[in-house]
């Protein structure tokens, strides 16, 4: 089946009101998750929905997703729509049209909001403060906004720091809800590093974002084999990734140890396999790979296997997210090393 997707909005006499609506559909196209996708005004703007129905027709969708990229539910919503749609249903009987959602009240509006509210205030008291330098006033600072800009109150104790640390590398909000911890990821985490296990990293760029004094202090090791020779020749025999090769070739170090994956899909998705069969053993996995291809499907099933997980619930992730999680978690270990020895 071949569908297309249709963007509609109210439309503008001014191009420049009407530029963001094609922007948007760029940006999902971008995805290739669709066979084509189109945006359409109401009134006041071309094209119309009926030329741009036509228009993908005619390049063969057989189903059509609708989308209004309006905020709130209205006349248009209601009613509007609707009838265009049952309009182009009697013109078009072979297609499926799907009728999606409005935007609606949605918290990531909320967090869009809180952003501009906070680069308007920012803008404005800009050339009122004092320039700050030193780096840990830098970081305070930082997290005393991110603090104003989402609300943590119900958060776990122990998962605060790490979606603090998440927010302060990507300067994302947004994980402060899309972040997704197994109940017991932070503990586990905790008690392999203070056991002296290895952490397993698919890029050499998430291995050296890592604070290695304290995992090598307790005897673990921090180990990245994709460019390692072997892999790289393996990789080419069996014609698969070096990312899935590294990981195979690593499987025995990840016993009770932590494996971050903050780059490739398909190193995460060779980790599930590993674990489904018994081959790895790992305490924890971090799993935040970035992309349009396979990242959002390696975290689902990341869910489904047995061993305690960090993820989140898009294609958003890379080696800042995977590397801020895995080095929250070793100032966790640290801070209860420290506590116990003043007791």
């Amino acid at each position: 089946m071949k569908t297309g997707v249709i963007l509609i909005s109210h439309g503008s006499k001014l191009s420049s009101g009407n530029d963001g609506l094609f922007k948007v559909t760029d940006m999902l196209r971008a995805m290739n998750r669709w066979d084509m996708v189109e945006a359409a005004f109401l009134q006041l703007a071309e094209p119309a929905f009926p030329e741009v129905v036509q228009k993908i027709v005619e390049r063969g969708a057989n189903r059509i997703v609708v989308i209004p990229l309006l905020l709130f539910k209205g006349n248009h919503v209601y009613k509007d729509i609707p009838e265009m749609i049952e309009g182009a249903k009697k013109n078009y009987p072979h297609v499926e049209f799907v009728y999606s959602n409005n935007i609606g009240a949605d918290e990531r509006i909320a967090l869009i909001a809180a952003d501009r509210i906070h680069e308007a205030l920012a803008e404005r008291n800009y050339g009122n403060r004092q320039r700050i330098e030193q780096p840990q006033a830098i970081t305070d600072e930082s997290f005393e906004i991110i603090d104003t800009l989402v609300d943590l109150g119900s958060v776990p104790a122990l998962h605060r720091p790490i979606i603090q640390r998440v927010i302060h590398a990507t300067g994302d909000t947004e994980y402060a809800y899309n972040l997704i911890f197994h109940p017991m990821a932070v503990d586990a985490g905790i008690c392999s590093l203070r056991s002296g296990k290895n952490i397993i990293t698919d890029v050499n760029m998430v291995k050296a974002g890592i604070t290695k004094g304290p995992v090598e202090k307790l005897g673990g090791k921090i180990v990245c084999k994709i460019s390692d020779n072997s892999v790289i020749d393996e990789a080419k025999r069996l014609g698969k990734t070096r990312a899935v090769v590294s990981m195979q070739q690593s499987a025995h170090e990840m016993k009770d140890g932590i494996v971050v994956i903050g780059n490739a899909p398909t190193a995460l998705f060779e980790v599930i396999d590993l674990i489904k069969k018994g081959l790895a053993q790992p305490a924890l996995v971090i799993g935040i790979p970035v992309g349009f291809v396979g990242a959002v499907e390696a975290k689902y099933a990341l869910k489904d296997i047995s061993v305690t997980y960090i993820t989140n619930t898009n294609r958003k992730g890379g080696s800042a997210a995977a590397v801020s999680i895995i080095n929250a978690i070793i100032k966790l270990s640290k801070e209860c090393s420290e506590d116990e020895e003043t007791i």
